[in-house]
């Protein structure tokens, strides 16, 4: 985007500098002057002159480099990508932001000499002595549609909290990890997304699955028990994971199972037991194997 931005800012002066018919060089500009105009000095020069026309098409070769860059390095896909690596043009960080799609616009409509209509407004082009609401020239109609629309109702940042904790039963223990993310906005949502995550060490062909007291876990039914990924999994951190939406509010008890081709088998007692938030978008719960 600063890419394109560097380009119209030149534009933007050659726009200028045509349509006042001049270019002054003072002792402040010479030095960018200088930077593609190595012979140029100090000095008022009329679009009639020929060194005119040398800073000018100087000026606009520069510009037009700015724009060769974001070309070289851009896939042909046409995809915009917020910045470019400075060590081989790579592009980085977020892709297809409207910002960088509305850059390239801007930045073209310059070059074509296209310019907001307030450039070089014959009317208002002085200061009033008292800034009321009809000092400025021009047409006023007072606003009709003064409601707030619903669609975009303000809303600040999400709150995320993580709580610790654990379970024990006889001699086995497990610890807890559950992290949950609040909506900003006064309205709950009536499901949550609740992504269990489980460590637990599989071979080859193991599949983990979970089950509860719910019918959004299959009512304890092992045969529709809800297959977790193991997309994530490493021998470091044997991750198996999933996420289901559960209604908010709800209690239920819960456990985890291993399928393998030798049969079922359950992690040990007792059964896990989790409420959803009253008031979350997304909650994570972290668990190891018993």
């Amino acid at each position: 985007m600063n890419t394109f931005a560097a380009a119209e800012q030149l534009y933007d002066a050659l726009y200028t500098w045509n349509r006042q018919g001049y270019i002054t060089i003072d002792s402040i500009s010479l030095a960018f002057f200088q930077d593609v105009y190595p012979s140029a000095v100090v000095g008022t020069y009329a679009s009639s002159s020929s060194t005119y026309t040398s800073l000018y098409y100087a000026v606009k070769t520069y510009a037009d480099s700015y724009v060769a860059v974001a070309a070289k390095y851009t896939p042909s896909s046409g995809a915009l990508s917020e910045q470019y690596s400075k060590s081989d043009g790579t592009p980085l960080s977020a892709s297809d932001l409207t910002w960088s799609y509305a850059a390239f616009l801007s930045m073209a409509a310059r070059r074509n000499g296209i310019v907001p209509a307030s450039w070089g407004e014959p009317y208002a082009n002085s200061v009033p002595e008292a800034c009321v609401a009809t000092s400025a020239t021009g047409t006023y109609s007072t606003a009709t549609n003064t409601a707030w629309p619903t669609s975009q109702t303000s809303v600040s940042r999400p709150v995320t909290t993580t709580a610790t904790g654990s379970t024990t039963s006889g001699a086995s223990s497990s610890s807890i990890t559950s992290t949950t993310t609040t909506p900003s906005s006064t309205t709950c949502p009536s499901t949550v997304a609740v992504t269990f995550n489980e460590l637990v060490t599989t071979a080859w062909g193991d599949t983990i699955k979970i089950t509860g007291s719910i019918s959004q876990l299959s009512n304890w039914d092992t045969t529709s028990a809800i297959a977790m990924s193991a997309s994530q999994f490493t021998t470091s951190n044997p991750l198996w994971f999933v996420t289901i939406n559960l209604p908010a509010g709800t209690s239920f008890q819960y456990k985890y199972i291993k399928v393998s081709n030798s049969g079922t088998v359950w992690e040990s007692d007792p059964n896990r037991s989790y409420t959803v938030p009253s008031c979350a978008s997304t909650v994570t719960v972290s668990t190891s194997w018993r």
